[in-house]
């Protein structure tokens, strides 16, 4: 497929990201998933600066990536944004939480704001917050999702976004999964067990 929009702000070639799992999408993963030319996601766990430091030391790429935070965590140890910022990512994602409080900080170090959301009030929050892009997650990811599956979740997120780039996450592993999200809307996907 061509490069879209999503793809061309985060400058890679396909518009699909690897999720943040923490203890899985460590350094080395994120960096390969970068490598092929999709957006590598570093996992920034539960809140270890050390782990953080060592993981954002085995990227081994050029190319662009991200680091994602659980949210409530990172309210709990604010340093490791900084810890994440200093290594130049392209963005920061956060989930689960009120990500306010690093809007900010995130906007001013030039990195992109994702937001991960499952429901379609928390994506209107993160919209309004200034998201640059809205992860709609659905209750297939990993066990993390709310009460909606990703199939309705998504367009609801999309439907009440017009014009966001808004990215499915949760139970998809092929191209299937990438042509029905972008059938219902989506700019793209979010994959984790398969790259795992």
């Amino acid at each position: 497929m061509k490069r879209n929009a999503l793809a061309s702000l985060l400058g890679v070639d396909h518009p699909i990201l690897l999720a943040p799992m923490a203890g899985v999408a460590g350094g080395e993963l994120a960096g390969q998933v970068s490598d092929s030319g999709a957006f590598g996601i570093v996992g920034g766990g539960y809140g270890d600066s050390d782990f953080l430091s060592q993981q954002l030391s085995l990227l081994g790429t050029n190319k662009p990536f991200g680091v994602g935070f659980i949210t409530w965590k990172l309210k709990e140890k604010p340093e490791l944004l900084e810890v994440a910022l200093a290594r130049k990512p392209r963005a920061i994602l956060l989930s689960f939480g009120d990500p306010e409080p690093f809007v900010e900080t995130i906007k001013a170090n030039g990195a992109l704001f994702i937001a991960q959301c499952q429901s379609v009030s928390d994506a209107e929050k993160a919209a309004f917050l200034g998201a640059d892009i809205v992860i709609a997650q659905g209750t297939e990811a990993g066990g993390h999702g709310s009460h909606q599956a990703t199939m309705s979740l998504l367009p609801a997120v999309v439907d009440a976004l017009p014009g966001a780039l808004v990215v499915g996450a949760g139970g998809i592993g092929d191209g299937r999964g990438l042509a029905a999200c972008l059938m219902l809307g989506a700019a793209g996907v979010m994959i984790g067990s398969r790259f795992y």
